[in-house]
């Protein structure tokens, strides 16, 4: 399981914290700066979400401090109100700088693209179900061919286009979660091969298909 560190001076100021408690994520909380760093120092998170404010110091500071302990490790900083300079110095640094209004579809995805690009050998395993498992997108039913944390390949009868975006439900679980797809070809059968991602933001939802990912079983 991914592990997320989030910095803030109060847990239950952190809009971060509220959002990831219930995500399905292994979520770990560091009070202020000097406590992010012996967290830091002990532990190797996957992603650092750190606010830009931490008293005395800046959550800035704490990306450039541990790139040469952490170079896979990446960082999102949040900020209450916009501020150039700092935009300008986080993308210097590949961190990446989300402030004001930013929503919580727009932080998980940001998150979940962090998460699959981190590194390599820590991407999310793809499970493929023995048993078989369908799924039903815009009335249509498709094969789930292997599916993981961040999405699913399906295979769909040769009838009709795939929407840019769908509510897809898995027979046999109580869950409908949204997707977007990736990429779509034709297989020489001439069904339609899908690879889609989740676009879910509602954390308890998301808890609920890594619950099911984890049910499954066989790997791809």
């Amino acid at each position: 399981m991914a592990q997320i560190l989030v910095v803030a001076m109060k847990a239950d100021s952190s809009g971060a914290m509220t959002l990831l408690g219930g995500s399905g994520y292994d979520v770990v909380f560091a009070a202020g700066f000097e406590a992010a760093i012996r967290r830091l120092d002990r532990s190797s998170p996957d992603l650092l979400i750190s606010e830009v404010r931490l008293g005395q110091f800046n959550g800035l500071h704490l990306v450039i401090r541990s790139q040469s302990t952490h170079p896979k490790m990446r960082s999102i900083l949040l900020d209450r109100t916009h501020d150039s300079v700092i935009e300008l110095d986080a993308e210097r640094q590949g961190a990446t700088y989300l402030a004001e209004s930013v929503t919580a579809a727009d932080l998980l995805g940001h998150v979940s693209r962090h998460l699959a690009e981190s590194s390599p050998q820590r991407r999310w395993p793809r499970k493929q179900p023995v048993d078989g498992l369908v799924a039903h997108i815009a009335r249509r039913p498709a094969r789930v061919v292997d599916l993981s944390y961040g999405g699913v390949r399906l295979e769909l009868p040769p009838a009709g286009s795939i929407p840019a975006r769908f509510h897809m439900a898995i027979r046999g679980f109580e869950i409908v979660v949204r997707a977007r797809p990736v990429w779509t070809r034709c297989t020489p059968l001439g069904s339609i091969s899908c690879g889609a991602e989740l676009s879910e933001a509602n954390p308890k939802t998301l808890a609920m298909w890594r619950q099911l990912v984890d049910s499954i079983q066989g790997a791809a």
